[in-house]
């Protein structure tokens, strides 16, 4: 079951809310693996994809795909700062396609995450994705879902894609508040 845990903002305090890219780094322990993780899984994908190009487009900090040394790396944020800012879904629409995506704690911050899943797979045929699972009581004002393992995969199988791979992590071991999804798909 999906559940929408709270009201979209408006656009000025979407803007309020990333003007400054994130930092994986101020957040804690489980922050940090979860992004060494990704990245570990992000290598994997894109050799099984032979990918010479990467895209972003909600990096943050870009640590994700500036990890992963390929040529061609197209990075994005709502935040200031990339040559593609503001929203993902706008941003999505100017890129040319790419081997892999990195969608990375991204989706539940957006409105319509079906759709976002939908115009990735139009732009790459290889795709790495995280977020929170099993985060029902979010506090996180800027997440909008929550939703577990099987809704994800549902989600993303109807967008066309075939998760590939699967990796849990659960933070709350060390008193933060996620357990994270990611997946491999291609």
């Amino acid at each position: 079951m999906i559940k929408k845990l709270r009201e979209f903002h408006t656009a000025k305090e979407l803007a309020e809310l990333y003007a400054t890219p994130h930092d994986h780094a101020i957040y804690g322990r489980g922050h940090g693996i979860r992004v060494n993780t990704t990245i570990q899984l992000a290598k994997d994908m894109a050799y099984q994809a032979r990918a010479k190009s990467v895209a972003d487009l909600s990096c943050g900090n870009g640590a994700i795909a500036k990890a992963l040394g390929i040529e061609k790396t197209i990075l994005g944020d709502f935040a200031k700062g990339y040559e593609y800012s503001g929203p993902l879904e706008t941003n999505l629409r100017k890129i040319d396609n790419v081997d892999l995506y990195i969608c990375s704690e991204s989706i539940e911050h957006v409105e319509d995450p079906s759709s976002v899943l939908n115009s990735i797979r139009k732009k790459s045929q290889t795709l790495v994705l995280s977020t929170p699972i099993d985060a029902w009581y979010d506090t996180n004002e800027e997440h909008y879902w929550a939703w577990n393992r099987g809704d994800v995969e549902t989600l993303l199988k109807n967008a066309g894609w075939t998760p590939d791979v699967f990796i849990m992590l659960d933070t709350t071991v060390f008193g933060e508040p996620y357990i994270y999804g990611m997946w491999g798909c291609k």
